[in-house]
């Protein structure tokens, strides 16, 4: 009953041209709030904060504002606890690049690249620090434990991330547990914040988590994918930066488990890792169909997402998290 419900509910939307559309003036109000609060720190900190936030998403915050306006909050006033998710998501962001070594973020210099290590560890610090001070400020203290657990989390998938490099034997399971950990985790607390601070009730605010936790792994099946196939021009940073650095993420996990696995085992033991070697790599993937599996789980995760929002009120915000889940599958950067 319930996939029939959401496959009605799919057939009779269109999708908007902007997911975000009925929380748009308090997500710009978001942005407005990280550069007065970034700023208030110091030239510095607002220098580097504006730099950080171009070309960014808002996923994370968007999420606490759609869910909490579906079930009956006001957008506005939301927006200090969905600026302290993206503040804390920016934090993790800075540390990733240093971690990774990354160069670029969304197509200009990552912030150690631009302003050194040293810089690039005390504006991480930082910007958890004014995460967690504005989520105590104005959050329920339910949601500031929600917060520490997702960056907790985070951390512990970014370990198990580093202790997987280079590992011919990784297992699909693993995987989806460590993108869980990295990525599905925040975005479900985000929708799941929202709807707290609506007050809803707790069914909804499960399948609202549910959704987020699919919604998360869409993003980032489909992310990996891209380091495959996107135009970097439109990524924003170099194509195979994850085989680069030993990340193997699904497509390589899912080939290295199926036919002509040798063959991918061989280039995979080569350095270094250059374009050459990527590109031998990606075409292995594409011949063997592991990138049509990898965006064959992203559409899987992208319908479970779906599924659950049959238990939260129907309203426009729903169709919009409905119309997001499905933009996600098919973003080309």
């Amino acid at each position: 009953m319930r996939d029939a419900a959401a496959a009605a509910v799919r057939a009779g939307l269109q999708a908007p041209a902007d997911p975000f559309e009925p929380v748009r003036p308090a997500l710009d109000a978001v942005g407005a709030f990280i550069d007065r609060e970034l700023s208030r720190q110091g030239v510095a900190f607002g220098e580097m904060g504006r730099h950080l936030l171009v070309g960014g998403k808002r996923l994370r915050p968007a999420l606490v504002l759609l869910c909490g306006a579906l079930c009956g909050a006001d957008p506005e006033a939301m927006v200090p606890v969905a600026a302290a998710c993206e503040i804390i998501h920016m934090a993790t962001l800075v540390h990733d690049d240093l971690i990774d070594a990354s160069e670029t973020r969304r197509g200009v210099q990552a912030v150690h690249t631009k302003w050194g290590t040293a810089a690039s560890v005390l504006l991480g610090d930082h910007l958890f620090a004014t995460g967690f001070s504005v989520l105590a400020a104005y959050g329920d203290p339910a949601i500031v434990r929600l917060m520490s657990d997702v960056v907790s989390l985070t951390c512990a998938g970014e370990i198990d991330e580093q202790r997987a490099q280079w590992d011919l034997e990784g297992t699909e399971e693993a995987y989806f547990r460590r993108i869980h950990a990295k990525t599905g985790h925040f975005i479900a607390q985000c929708c799941r914040a929202g709807a707290m601070l609506a007050r809803a009730p707790q069914a909804a605010i499960e399948a609202l988590a549910r959704y987020g936790a699919e919604v998360g792994t869409c993003f980032q099946l489909v992310d990996d994918l891209l380091d495959f196939t996107a135009d970097e021009r439109l990524l924003g940073k170099p194509t195979g930066s994850d085989l680069r650095a030993g990340v193997y993420t699904l497509p390589v996990v899912w080939a290295l488990s199926s036919p002509g696995r040798d063959e991918l085992r061989a280039l995979l033991r080569q350095r270094p890792v250059d374009d050459g070697l990527v590109e031998a790599v990606a075409g292995l993937l594409r011949a063997g169909g592991a990138l049509e599996h990898a965006a064959g789980s992203a559409l899987a995760a992208a319908r479970r997402a779906q599924d659950a929002l049959c238990a939260v009120p129907a309203n426009v915000h729903r169709e919009h998290l409905y119309c997001l889940a499905e933009d996600l599958v098919h973003r080309v950067s």
